[in-house]
């Protein structure tokens, strides 16, 4: 099995310091060595306050690209835009005037929409200097859902596609994300959650490579280090 570094703290605070160190580091590098840095983001509540610090931070943030890992198709300035959270935390103080791609796209749908979306993501430095990526309870990350056809397809190892529609029915919001070969084109992914019933999840993700837990699918191959980062 791959190793798997794994980051545990006492607290939420204690977890943000270390992770923000561990980005602004990661983006330095970048650009010391390439002239620019790429991160792909998490969306959700979680990594609120980690985007609040590294917004703080002093660096040559005209030289850093930032995208989400994956977005609800709807207008960026919508309540679950993932586009509206990292601009209101992350595209502020030092770090206002970083390069944002968007991956939301003016077709209705992501369907119609990925070519474009494609596009705008070939325009990032790749490989990303790092992936920040959440996960839920049912073992997604970004917009790779188990029992999703779309994510099915999304996470084959012959999709050269960077990015991917994903349609879950039900009444759910169409979603954008990046494929896995996409995440996996990295120089580190990142996970990065709270609590013991994640944590439990990652657990079992741990002992094999399963459809019904995608994130899975991160843990088990040798392409790109990853790093837990987890509190209570």
């Amino acid at each position: 099995m791959p190793n798997i570094k794994e980051f545990k703290f006492e607290n939420k605070s204690e977890l943000v310091a270390k992770l923000n160190k561990n980005v602004i580091k990661a983006l330095s590098t970048g650009i010391e060595i390439n002239g620019k840095a790429s991160m792909l983001l998490s969306g959700g509540t979680t990594p609120g306050p980690l985007y609040q610090s590294i917004s703080q931070s002093e660096l040559e943030w005209e030289k850093v690209f930032f995208a989400p890992a994956d977005e609800r198709w709807v207008a960026p300035d919508h309540k679950d835009s993932n586009e509206k959270l990292i601009r209101e935390t992350l595209i502020q103080n030092q770090a206002s005037n970083a390069n944002y791609i968007g991956l939301k796209t003016s077709p209705e749908n992501p369907i119609d929409g990925q070519k474009e979306t494609e596009i705008l993501i070939n325009k990032m430095p790749r490989p990303f200097d790092i992936v920040l990526l959440g996960m839920g309870t049912d073992g997604h990350t970004a917009s790779l859902f188990p029992g999703v056809q779309d994510a099915i397809e999304a996470m084959d190892e012959n999709n050269d596609q960077l990015c991917a529609a994903i349609k879950r029915g039900n009444g759910e919001v169409d979603r954008i994300t990046m494929t896995l070969n996409c995440l996996l084109d990295a120089k580190k992914i990142i996970l990065y959650f709270y609590g013991d019933k994640k944590l439990a999840v990652f657990e079992k993700a741990k002992e094999a490579k399963s459809l019904s837990l995608p994130v899975s699918y991160l843990l088990h191959q040798n392409k790109t280090p990853v790093e837990l980062y987890w509190s209570v």
